[in-house]
């Protein structure tokens, strides 16, 4: 009998040796080499049958490096370790140098930062191995699996040498030929992906000829062919012909084609693809055309079926090519699994077939072999919700919920996360926020009673749904359900602070919710603090707006010194300078924002800073054109640093505070300054929204406006032509404001004419522009004072008739003008 303490410890030592043993590295034998890849895999997968499934890598560089480590252990021979390095990392000697070369250059790809020393590396790697049997096969395959993971096309090299060598008696690992063609799969070379695919086939062809007991190539190569051919049908890309008697494979019975090179009229490049993809399908033609292992499988026709549903769209269902590839199924004897028929609804839904979605969703929902995934009930929430099924809806979620709560609640939070942004994206926001409260709100609150077997509702899912209310604009449930967020102690991020700043809210409240956010300690990105800015902006606290301003430039250093940040302080001031706003002085200290107090940031540090004794106690017009020569001057200052140039939509902006958004007095000079100024110095593209900005600067100086287009921003239109004319017409519509605002429709109908003479033609959209302006023009105005518009309005009748008796565009074509008229009216002189 032994004793247990001495049995526990055999079984120990025995643990241990097993352990080592498996660490242990690969002696190399130079005359008949060391095992290939393949084989070292399937022996690992072997020794750890039993064990934890192996890890993968966090990340592209790691991956590369442990194909790296793998390849020490071949090549070296750990040092004995010593007291000095003992636990530390191993240390290895190589016998060879050339060897100590090549996993240097290796290392060196792997920790490139810059594409000088990646090509550095390529070059290194590519000499070391230009005779791939100085070295063992398993290294070369590494090798070229740690080249294709970088995105080298030596990879492609290396694998070809491979191929060509010697005395080839087996294929290079599935491995390393597989990575090899999923980086040409990503660059979308289908051609190359090919002939090294039938390159493959050439080989196994010849080594089954003397050893018919070899395998073909593995399924997963041909599979990732066909992931490629199928990209490059969901992406559009013209099609290239690979050989010449590609028709040969095509059958004439199924496709309307008379060669795959000229096809019959209306069939696209995506078609072509997606046929290509199906006859390599169907039969043996794919086993005998690349020598695979075995026929295509199920992941074959279903990547078929996934590029209809990217392809399809509604007047074009694809459904000839899904028929022929159930058929070509059956008569294989594949059986349609869930991602088929997930693949088949998406299809439907894509072409706007709600009917045929919902048939296949019954069917699937009626297999007894079976299930729904949370695709699945991802696919069905519109259709099911337009058919009135809600209640079946929401019996899917909660069988899903509940077959996975406490198992899987990761995939429950990830999936409930698609449903709510499916349904917010359909405008379904209450009901959405129904099955937010059921599945997440309905559980106990209070964060200290919640257990690990009900997944705890996440960031992402409450900003789903303040997202939602952002769409609706309403406000009260978006403050309701932060509240709630705060309650439950759920983090707070920039997207949630973004959300809840698009409602109408008052200085005061945006105060107080900036406050809490703080409390939370919730990290602000830019666009969280633009979105802030923006929103004192629109509340009418432009002082507020210029205190938060300096906060992100501390908070956010260089991420939030950009124009756009800039663009939005602009912004923020331009709004300052319509109505009783205009004369106020910004008193930035006593505003609300620098009154909160904020500990993490230094407030005397801020208050000191050049920014705000350039602007305090400015006007926002003045403000704003302070902050413009700050920008043209690259002027800094000790928190914000460079400040950038000024682009278009600056200017634009400030053009806007000039105008006071079409409200204020004329301000042709300083318009017209500000314009030239914005072409000579800023070197600005004077697209229309500036263009438009400038001429509503004039107020109802239209003859100052006349004058202005025809010597600068006329010309500067017409050099700017293209897409549509959109900034032409911008221009125009700026002018048209300015009739407006000058009670002339007999002009703004000369420049409708105008308009259609240089290719332009007036919308609905320019009869607005014109209407806006005078609706500026009248206000305030008494009964008395309108008299006398007559003449007026008969010039207004024809101008709305020129501006509305085109009307082609889809978005022209509304219900409320369904009845109306389209007349030309002629006046004779």
């Amino acid at each position: 009998m032994i004793p247990t303490t001495m049995m526990m410890r055999l079984l120990l030592i025995l643990q241990m040796a097993a352990v080592i043993n498996s660490f242990s590295t690969v002696v190399i034998n130079k005359k008949h080499g060391a095992s290939s890849l393949l084989q070292l895999h399937a022996r690992n997968n072997n020794q750890r049958k039993n064990n934890t499934p192996r890890r993968s890598p966090p990340n592209r560089r790691m991956s590369i490096k442990w194909v790296i480590q793998g390849i020490e252990k071949v090549l070296a021979e750990e040092c004995e370790p010593s007291s000095s390095n003992h636990g530390g990392k191993p240390k290895y000697s190589y016998k060879r140098r050339i060897d100590a070369s090549l996993v240097d250059a290796l290392y060196l790809m792997a920790n490139a930062n810059s594409q000088k020393d990646v090509l550095d590396a390529e070059k290194r790697i590519k000499v070391l191995l230009k005779n791939p049997s100085e070295f063992p096969v398993e290294v070369t395959e590494r090798a070229i699996r740690a080249t294709s993971v970088a995105g080298l096309s030596l990879s492609v090299h290396l694998l070809k040498l491979l191929l060509r060598g010697d005395n080839v008696t087996a294929l290079p690992s599935s491995i390393a030929y597989i990575s090899v063609l999923s980086f040409l799969r990503k660059i979308g070379r289908i051609d190359r992906l090919e002939d090294t695919l039938a390159e493959l086939a050439s080989v196994s062809r010849r080594i089954q000829v003397k050893n018919p007991s070899q395998s073909g190539v593995d399924i997963v190569a041909f599979n990732t062919y066909l992931g490629a051919i199928f990209d490059a049908a969901a992406a559009g890309r013209p099609f290239l012909s690979s050989c010449d008697n590609e028709s040969e494979m095509l059958d004439s019975n199924l496709f309307n084609f008379t060669n795959f090179n000229n096809t019959l009229d209306g069939t696209t490049s995506s078609e072509k693809y997606l046929y290509k993809g199906l006859n390599l399908l169907r039969g043996d033609a794919a086993r005998k055309k690349f020598a695979l292992e075995g026929d295509p499988d199920i992941y074959s026709f279903n990547s078929l079926l996934t590029a209809v549903a990217k392809c399809a769209k509604p007047g074009c269902n694809l459904l000839s090519i899904t028929d022929s590839c159930l058929l070509t199924m059956k008569k294989q004897g594949i059986e349609c699994d869930t991602l088929t028929y997930n693949a088949r609804i998406q299809a439907a839904i894509a072409a706007n077939e709600e009917d045929r979605a919902i048939q296949l969703i019954d069917e699937l929902l009626a297999s007894p072999k079976l299930d729904a995934d949370r695709y699945t009930i991802n696919l069905a929430l519109v259709p099911f919700v337009n058919s009135g099924r809600k209640g079946q809806m929401l019996t899917l979620m909660r069988d899903f919920y509940e077959m996975n709560a406490g198992k899987n609640n990761r995939i429950i939070l990830s999936a409930f996360e698609a449903f709510l942004n499916t349904l917010v994206k359909n405008d379904e926001v209450e009901l959405a926020r129904d099955v937010f409260d059921a599945f997440f709100l309905s559980i106990p609150k209070d964060r200290m009673q919640l257990t690990g077997i009900r997944p705890n509702p996440t960031t992402k899912h409450f900003n789903i749904m303040l997202g939602g209310y952002s769409r609706t604009g309403d406000a009260l449930k978006a403050f309701e359900l932060f509240d709630t967020m705060l309650d439950i102690g759920v983090a707070l991020d920039g997207f949630t602070v973004t959300s809840l700043m698009t409602h109408p809210i008052s200085p005061e409240k945006i105060t107080s919710l900036l406050v809490q956010v703080e409390t939370e300690r919730a990290m602000l990105n830019p666009a969280a603090y633009r979105s802030i800015i923006g929103a004192y902006g629109d509340a009418g606290d432009a002082a507020s707006a210029c205190w938060m301003f300096l906060e992100m430039g501390r908070a956010c250093q260089k991420r939030g010194r950009g124009a756009e940040s800039w663009n939005v302080l602009l912004g923020a001031l331009a709004r300052g300078c319509t109505g009783d706003k205009v004369s106020t002085a910004l008193d930035i200290y006593g505003s609300f924002a620098a009154k909160r107090g904020n500990e993490d940031l230094d407030v005397e540090e801020l208050a000191s800073d050049e920014f705000i004794s350039l602007v305090d106690g400015m006007s926002c017009l003045d403000a704003s054109f302070t902050i413009l020569d700050m920008m043209r001057s690259g002027n800094q200052t000790s928190l914000l640093m460079q400040s950038p140039k000024p682009n278009s939509q600056g200017y634009c902006l400030l053009a806007s505070a000039l105008s006071g958004f079409g409200t204020s007095a004329s301000q042709a000079d300083r318009a017209l300054t500000l314009f030239r100024d914005a072409m000579k110095q800023g070197g600005v593209n004077p697209d229309g929204r500036f263009l438009n900005a400038i001429l509503r600067c004039f107020g109802d100086d239209i003859e100052a406006a006349l004058a202005a287009w025809k010597t600068d921003v006329g010309p500067a239109a017409a050099s700017q032509q293209g897409n549509g004319n959109i900034n032409l017409q911008q221009a125009y519509n700026g002018l048209m404001h300015v009739c407006g605002r000058a009670l002339r429709p007999d002009i703004a109908t000369r420049i409708a004419y105008a308009m259609n003479k240089a290719g332009v033609e007036p919308t609905e959209v320019s009869l607005n522009c014109y209407m806006s302006g005078k609706r500026v023009a009248m206000e305030g105005k008494t009964g008395n004072s309108k008299k006398g518009l007559g003449l007026t309005n008969q010039y207004e009748n024809l101008l709305s008739v020129e501006c509305t008796k085109y009307n082609t565009r889809k978005w022209d074509k509304s219900k409320r003008r369904a009845g109306d008229k389209k007349i030309r009216i002629i006046l004779l002189g």
